[in-house]
């Protein structure tokens, strides 16, 4: 029988083919290590570097983001840098605008901006176009000495309604939406002595929603709650700090029950109230501030999951921060310069980082100062914007629907300007 005959370079071809078999075996082995590795060597690296030279903040911005969004997401992110505003548009208002919102009023997907004018019992709500000019404007009759408006669906039709402070008559005024930028006529809810500021919530889980009304001029906060068919179920009031004049929502104790936080003027404190878990409230904490507080915000500005507190002192000119401790304490303050009477204060992510900055309104100049977030809770020394003058509340929306954080404020000029972010 004939032996089957063996290619002379069979043993060579055997041995090629082991060897690229060991080959693709370690690269499989070795290059998920060696990526670990990469990126481990890199965030040492960007920590030591934001740790020791304040020149790397914008590159460590940027990588830091990178690296997050590359272990978490398929989607690639951008940061912004530097960061930049066009010049104000300026668009006239009613007599001493005081306050201002946000809200999509009407049926289409831009932004809206209500403003709430002091002396002529008035409101003027700007339509939002496309391109962030707001060309269409109407004005609808309220009463005198309006100091707060709120945007926010009070009856769940999915129209947002208008809700206002009426400080001079010691009530509330809600403006129902009829849809086709008709409001019905205001309807008004008896709270305490010179409501100023005001804040919608669901403070006991119930799908009805609650508004908290500060006080000004008997130092309590007034809760209506269980808003439905134009009226609310119940209400009760709250003892908080002298001559209270703001106040913020937010979970402080991650018990997912909305808490709230007031600024006291008098006091130089705030006052933080935490949930029951049934929507009522005990045991007031007080932290101290700088001299007389005044506006206030609420956001997770070192990203670690607990909300902070951010509040303007309207009588030195700073803005005061206050780090939660992961169990609604805030035994932690830094403080930032301004000067001035800083009485108003905004927090959003302006430059895309996924950082939340701080935009505070100084009444005493003409800017609008912006604190951005060295990611870390830390804020850079403050760039500003020129405004027509005597800014007095300013807010953040996204006005031309570009994807970037914009800022609006009202200015003792009568008044409003808008920034829009070219970043």
């Amino acid at each position: 029988m004939q032996e089957s005959s063996i290619p002379e370079d069979q043993p060579e071809k055997e041995n090629i083919i082991s060897t690229k078999c060991r080959f693709l075996l370690w690269s499989c082995v070795l290059t998920p290590i060696s990526i670990i590795i990469g990126t481990v060597v890199v965030i040492i690296l960007i920590r030591y570097q934001s740790s020791f030279s304040s020149i790397n903040i914008k590159y460590d911005t940027v990588t830091t983001s990178i690296l997050r969004n590359i272990l978490t997401t398929n989607s690639p992110y951008i940061p912004c840098n530097p960061l930049r505003f066009a010049n104000y548009a300026s668009y006239s208002t009613g007599n001493y605008p005081w306050s201002l919102s946000t809200g999509y009023l009407d049926a289409d997907s831009f932004l809206d901006i209500v403003v709430v004018n002091r002396n002529d019992a008035t409101i003027r709500i700007f339509y939002g176009p496309r391109n962030g000019r707001f060309q269409t404007q109407k004005t609808y009759p309220t009463t005198l000495g309006g100091t707060y408006v709120a945007i926010r669906d009070m009856n769940n039709d999915n129209k947002p309604d208008i809700i206002l402070a009426y400080s001079l008559s010691n009530r509330i005024a809600i403006l129902i939406n009829n849809g086709n930028r008709n409001f019905n006529s205001p309807i008004t809810y008896p709270v305490g002595f010179y409501p100023y500021w005001i804040v919608i919530s669901d403070f006991n889980k119930n799908n009805l929603l609650d508004i908290v009304v500060v006080n000004d001029h008997e130092s309590s906060v007034t809760i209506l709650y269980d808003y439905y068919n134009l009226s609310f179920n119940y209400s009760a009031t709250y003892i908080v700090g002298n001559d209270v004049v703001g106040v913020s929502v937010a979970d402080f104790n991650n018990d997912s029950y909305p808490d709230f936080v007031t600024t006291d003027f008098s006091d130089n404190t705030i006052s933080i109230y935490m949930n029951s878990k049934n929507g009522m409230f005990k045991n007031r904490k007080t932290y101290f501030t700088g001299i007389k507080p005044w506006g206030i915000a609420t956001a997770d500005l070192n990203n670690d999951n607990f909300i902070d507190i951010v509040n303007t002192n309207d009588d030195t000119g700073t803005l005061s921060v206050l780090f939660n401790d992961g169990y609604g304490n805030f035994n932690r303050r830094d403080t930032y310069y301004i000067g001035g009477d800083v009485r108003s204060v905004a927090l959003a992510d302006l430059n895309n980082d996924t950082f939340i900055d701080i935009i505070a309104a100084n009444y005493d100049d003409a800017y609008i100062y912006i604190f951005l977030n060295k990611q870390n809770g830390i804020f850079q020394t403050y760039q500003r914007l020129t405004t027509e003058g005597y800014p007095l509340t300013v807010t953040t929306g996204d006005f031309n629907g570009d994807g970037k954080i914009d800022i609006a404020a009202v200015t003792y000029e009568n008044t409003l300007n808008v920034f829009l972010n070219q970043c």
